[in-house]
């Protein structure tokens, strides 16, 4: 499967793990969606969805309990989880590289996202492809895009919220988009293709692959705790 979308788009998503996805509405229908993009119809699962964190890291946890639970998840020493700000929104955010997250898929990149306010998880990302592993094949990671897919299709969001196989006016996929009860937040993009490095020595990069896959679980996709410039000051 081979996909060419603009180089800024991937960039984008690469660059996902410092940035809130809560920025996104999670209703939102995307335009141009290819014939081929129908979703197909999942069985009605025995349990409806509830999206609580990702694994033991539970919404509201402050940095202490998340690296806990870093700990108990993955063997991950406190010294082996990087610690970023995102000095748009004002979070934190704590990221560790981990190996066969999703089996095939190679070195994932996970980012638990702290909000402004409250200091507490608001937000996980998982990001898979060339920026997290540079062995990373196309192919591999659309694979694992899929079977994210079905996983989430039969998993009991709200079907209200759910999209699936979408094209996206950048030219990304929007894999999965729903939304369980308590109105939290699951979505997961795919891009792919050419972006050119810049020059260097005056001479022109050349065009390299790049893939990534993105998943992030929301706490509050439409009133994210992050820092905003207050209205009337400019």
């Amino acid at each position: 499967m081979r996909m060419c979308f603009r180089a800024g788009m991937i960039a984008a998503l690469v660059l996902l793990p410092a940035i809130a996805w809560a920025q996104i509405a999670p209703a939102a229908k995307p335009a141009d969606a290819p014939p081929s993009a129908a979703a197909p119809q999942p069985a009605t699962p025995a349990e409806q969805a509830h999206v609580d964190g990702f694994r033991s890291a539970k919404w509201g946890m402050i940095d202490a309990q998340v690296k806990a639970a870093i700990r108990a998840d993955f063997n991950i020493a406190d010294d082996k989880i990087k610690h970023t700000e995102n000095l748009a929104e004002k979070t934190q955010v704590l990221t560790i590289a981990v190996p066969d997250l999703l089996e095939g898929a190679g070195m994932a990149q996970v980012s638990y996202i702290f909000g402004y306010t409250s200091k507490k998880l608001i937000q996980v990302n998982a990001l898979w492809g060339t920026a997290a592993d540079p062995q990373a094949t196309p192919d591999k990671i659309v694979a694992a895009a899929d079977q994210l897919r079905l996983l989430f299709l039969d998993s009991g969001y709200d079907p209200a919220t759910v999209t699936a196989n979408a094209k996206m006016a950048d030219g990304s996929i929007l894999v999965f988009q729903g939304q369980d009860s308590d109105k939290h937040t699951t979505l997961l993009r795919l891009a792919a293709g050419a972006t050119t490095p810049p020059a260097k020595d005056g001479k022109p990069g050349k065009p390299v692959e790049v893939t990534a896959l993105s998943l992030s679980y929301i706490l509050d996709a439409r009133e994210p705790d992050i820092y905003r410039v207050k209205k009337g000051l400019f």
